[in-house]
């Protein structure tokens, strides 16, 4: 039986996009809250819904637009499966509301059986993922006046607030009980223009241990090589690709990717297109090293503790460098091959292990405190 002072938590954050982070920051959050009734509210935010369903023809696209996209989807069946396995993820692992809302009015209609609302991780405050401009949905703006409203790792990305946003957030914020986000850079930006107490937290991904994430690993259906080194890259970056390349060398093993595109055969030993996050989970913790361009791609990277070099993006530095300054890793973040240090030595985790699970500990308390 649950305890009395259990809460019915509704939270928003990006939960249901086709990327591997956008899923297990989700989890990861949902799963550090078990212990009270938390549920996703299945908001369909529009842009992101234009972005990742596949009808036919949708009229907010352009002719050519439709017909691209029919080409892609229908026709070469690009990225399917792995999205499939997404889906499949989504209903199995994380607590979604009854219902899946369009827009505000009905999210707040249907928001009264909440005592706390969170908005959550992932980048929701950054507009250029929603249209352009902040949406009220993720700054908490319905519900009723006594409900908590609180944030957990929210974040902006790279992105730097103009006037109407600050405006936008400084009356929303001021209805929160609590604010985290997941990154200095926004506290920083927040603290220049709200008199309020802005904490940073860990992302959801890291409130979890190894343990606790392999407990949802799965391996894949398909042989890969015993050793390898492991490349997670959204955008196929030459970088990390050639790095993964010397350093296989150097350590005598393959080159795995978990890609979106396709790779030609003499560029990595294995490429894989249709991966799951549970299969995801299990390539990291089995990997011997990692290169990644991706905030995730070195949050897995420190969960389980592998070897790694995160490739520093000049779009969106801030959220793994701040990460790994906290843990005295930012060593670990390079621009190129130059910046290399032995890779045959391996990363010694007494110190950052200690430092994560100090991180780790704080969130959690932020957390249970401001519910």
């Amino acid at each position: 039986m649950k305890d009395q002072q259990t809460k019915n938590i509704g939270l928003v954050t990006f939960h249901n996009v086709y990327n591997y982070g956008g899923v297990l920051q989700a989890y990861g959050l949902c799963r550090a809250l078990e212990t009270h009734n938390i549920e996703c509210i299945d908001y369909q935010q529009q842009d992101l819904d234009l972005k990742y369903n596949h009808k036919l023809y949708d009229g907010r696209r352009s002719l050519k637009q439709n017909a691209k996209h029919f080409v892609k989807h229908f026709i070469l069946k690009k990225g399917v499966k792995k999205e499939n396995k997404i889906k499949e993820f989504i209903t199995e692992y994380i607590p979604l509301s009854k219902g899946s809302y369009k827009n505000l009015t009905e999210v707040d209609v249907n928001s009264k059986q909440y005592d706390v609302l969170i908005s959550g991780s992932d980048q929701i405050w950054n507009p250029q993922f929603t249209g352009g401009k902040l949406d009220p949905v993720y700054l908490l703006a319905f519900g009723n006046d006594r409900v908590k409203r609180l944030s957990y790792a929210s974040s902006a990305g790279a992105h730097k607030f103009a006037n109407g946003d600050r405006k936008t957030l400084t009356a929303s914020l001021g209805a929160y009980k609590n604010i985290s986000v997941r990154e200095q850079f926004l506290k920083d930006q927040i603290s220049t223009f709200m008199d309020k107490d802005v904490q940073v937290v860990v992302d959801p991904t890291l409130l979890l241990t190894g343990e606790q994430w392999r407990t949802i690993a799965k391996p894949l259906s398909r042989e890969i090589p015993k050793d390898y080194v492991l490349i997670y890259t959204f955008d196929n970056n030459s970088v990390c690709i050639n790095l993964a390349k010397d350093i296989a060398k150097k350590l005598g093993c393959k080159v795995v990717f978990i890609s979106s595109k396709k790779q030609k055969a003499d560029l990595v030993d294995v490429c894989l297109e249709d991966v799951g996050p549970n299969e995801f989970i299990w390539l990291f913790d089995n990997a011997r090293f990692v290169v990644t361009n991706s905030f995730h791609g070195t949050t897995f990277s420190l969960i389980f503790q592998k070897n790694f070099y995160s490739i520093y993006k000049n779009s969106n530095p801030y959220r793994v460098l701040n990460l790994l300054e906290v843990l005295g890793l930012k060593d670990r973040l390079i621009k190129n091959a130059d910046d290399l240090a032995d890779v045959t030595a391996p990363i010694d985790y007494t110190i950052p292990s200690k430092l994560l699970s100090e991180r780790r500990e704080d969130s959690i308390k932020f957390l249970f405190d401001s519910l």
